[in-house]
């Protein structure tokens, strides 16, 4: 009997905290699923053998979370929220979110746009509730002819938003490959602050890397990606910021980065976007 030959890959969260191996045949593939929490998180499963996934670093460091009949324990980085893995409970069987993995082209096994098939999760039983905004319609009685308002929330429910924006459908989202959005799977838009209400921000906690321009939130229990906030520019002269970087954040002020996954009713397989080659801008994203 023959087998293929394997490869090694390396990965790991955005902040390097925790840190793994791959030893598989060349990956062509990956299983996506339209589920409550894979939709929300983009993940892109692999399911290695035993034996050819290795930690190298930070055992036990992940945060795990569990819903509905907890048939799988889903593991992200508290630091950087970045969702590494899952473990279905009844096996030990592990899931590796192959977004995670360094010098691997994500974009190549994840097409646009045509993108390959999801599993349908979607379709089972589960006894999740989506998550319920219960604050006002923040559109004033003029807007209200002219925007859509979105709800949704985290997939826990700890935090739950509102964003008023033109259809979705009618406007390009950014998906970008910097070395945090790919991993997050981040599918982007870009509304006035003024546009969004977010509820539980509590909640959230917020992680910086490179030079610190802006606070990308997650959810501290469930580890779902909520939005990006650029810092002020009072910060430039502390932070150092190069004029790219100034720039950016100069034209990001007064605006609050949404992740349209979590945003219920928007088909996120069929929303209209760009793909940005973000991972070429600037120093290159160095694991140590």
């Amino acid at each position: 009997m023959t087998t293929s030959p394997t490869k090694t890959y390396h990965g790991n969260c955005h902040c390097a905290a925790f840190k793994f191996t791959l030893e598989v045949p060349e990956i062509q593939s990956a299983m996506s699923c339209n589920c409550t929490i894979c939709s929300r998180k983009g993940y892109l499963w692999l399911y290695p053998d035993p034996a050819a996934f290795q930690i190298e670093r930070g055992d036990r460091t992940l945060t795990e979370y569990q819903f509905g009949n907890k048939a799988f324990t889903h593991k992200f980085c508290p630091t950087c929220g970045i969702p590494v893995m899952a473990v279905m409970n009844s096996s030990g069987v592990v899931a590796v979110n192959v977004r995670t993995l360094r010098d691997f082209d994500v974009w190549a096994i994840d097409p646009y746009p045509n993108p390959t098939p999801a599993y349908d999760g979607a379709a089972l039983p589960s006894p999740y509730e989506v998550p319920t905004y219960t604050g006002p319609d923040i559109r004033t009685e003029k807007e209200k002819g002219e925007l859509k308002l979105y709800t949704g929330g985290c997939h826990c429910g700890a935090v739950t938003l509102a964003v008023k924006s033109a259809p979705i459908e009618e406007i390009l989202v950014n998906e970008d490959d910097c070395s945090i959005c790919i991993r997050n799977a981040n599918l982007l838009i870009y509304p006035p602050t003024s546009h969004v209400a977010i509820h539980g921000s509590e909640h959230l906690s917020a992680y910086q890397f490179e030079q610190r321009s802006a606070d990308h939130k997650f959810c501290r229990t469930c580890g779902v990606s909520v939005c990006i906030v650029p810092l002020g520019l009072d910060m430039a002269a502390k932070r150092n910021w190069s004029p790219e970087t100034l720039e950016n954040i100069t034209k990001a002020q007064g605006r609050t980065t949404i992740n349209i996954r979590n945003l219920e009713g928007v088909d996120v397989k069929n929303v209209q976007r760009t793909r940005d080659l973000a991972s070429t801008y600037g120093e290159p994203y160095v694991v140590t």
